[in-house]
């Protein structure tokens, strides 16, 4: 049954509703009544195991990688498998989508090109697990090994361009940034590689290990770390502009959301620091660790945790306004495209609502 979950309440039903827990179905009720916007359960999907890849939307269908070894494609509008398409180990890697091909990663090493009917287009080795998931620009797919490697390949013919070494294993996604690709590397840099060549601008080093994806707004790069530090740097250079400490490691990817910088730790809490400044905002604080990158929609932020709740915030305050629980930890970030709001989680399934805005 469709369950339509509005943010609109009155405050002397709030009280009495925040503490509600939630089934696979359904949501808590809404805990404030400062968003008019409604969210409404549509269906979920079963995978073959867990599912620590982001889902990724693209005309009627939604993409999204499992444990399973599989790339799984299903109908948006029931949750229907439409392709299912088998790797040789576990898919985190989340697809990119350009015209009438796929493009992701698995842990088997290959980087796989698929049509859209799931039909193999190419696939190319790289040296070990692909659990970046690759970006595409100008006909160019750019995607991290644990190899080390930052990848340059013709997303047409799937041969390599160029290779770049970085001295550590590369975990998340590279961004494109004008003719800078900009990729955080287990060797605690954050390198800044010429897009056609692969030639290194500039390198920023950190405290640990760099395993989230950094975010370019404007000309600043926010990237976070496993020294528990945020870095907000210049994207020409690499100058540190500034940088703010939290309580425990940090890989989530930061969200530039206005004037606002959000991001997640691995001890369950998710921090909106001033943009421009790194002076806190707000707080808030879940019951696992975030590891996923927030999502932002009107008013609201989504993030996963991974006490299994599926969170939408207030993004001005940080002040809850839903929430949603899966069966288990939700590793990968939340997606909101076309009207949907979708996320995969360690209970095997992706969970699809869709948004009305008020």
């Amino acid at each position: 049954m469709r369950t339509i979950l509005p943010i609109v309440f009155l405050a002397a039903l709030l009280a009495g509703c925040a503490g509600a827990e939630v089934g696979a179905a359904q949501a808590a009720a809404p805990v404030i009544a400062q968003a008019q916007a409604s969210i409404a359960f549509a269906w979920e999907y079963h995978a073959g195991d867990y599912v620590r890849s982001a889902p990724v939307l693209a005309g009627n269908a939604v993409y999204v990688g499992s444990d399973d070894n599989a790339l799984h494609g299903v109908d948006r509008a029931n949750g229907q498998r439409l392709i299912r398409f088998e790797t040789s180990d576990n898919v985190t890697s989340s697809p990119a989508v350009s015209g009438d091909a796929l493009y992701f990663g698995s842990w088997d090493g290959q980087v796989y090109s698929l049509q859209m009917n799931g039909e193999e287009r190419w696939r190319y080795a790289t040296g070990g697990w692909v659990t970046a998931s690759p970006v595409l620009a100008e006909g160019i797919l750019y995607v991290g090994s644990h190899d080390g490697a930052l990848h340059s390949i013709d997303a047409e013919s799937g041969q390599p361009l160029w290779i770049a070494q970085t001295g550590g294993r590369i975990t998340s996604a590279a961004v494109i940034d004008g003719s800078r690709v900009l990729v955080g590397a287990a060797d605690g840099y954050l390198h800044a590689l010429e897009v056609s060549t692969g030639d290194l601008l500039w390198r920023a080093r950190t405290g640990g290990p760099i395993l989230g994806a950094p975010t370019v707004g404007g000309e600043t790069v926010y990237v976070g770390s496993t020294d528990r530090t945020l870095y907000a740097l210049r994207a020409d250079t690499g100058e540190v502009l500034w940088e703010r400490r939290a309580e425990h490691a940090i890989q989530s990817t930061p969200l530039v959301i206005g004037d606002l910088v959000a991001f997640g730790t691995d001890g369950g809490s998710l921090h909106a620091l001033r943009a421009a400044s790194g002076e806190p905002e707000w707080v808030f604080r879940a019951d696992g660790m975030i590891r996923s990158a927030p999502a932002a929609w009107d008013a609201l932020l989504f993030f996963g945790s991974g006490d299994g709740y599926l969170y939408g915030l207030e993004a001005r305050s940080g002040e809850l306004l839903w929430r949603y629980r899966t069966g288990s930890a939700i590793v990968a970030g939340p997606t909101v495209a076309d009207g949907m709001l979708l996320v995969g989680s360690t209970d095997r399934r992706v969970h699809a609502f869709t948004l009305q805005p008020g």
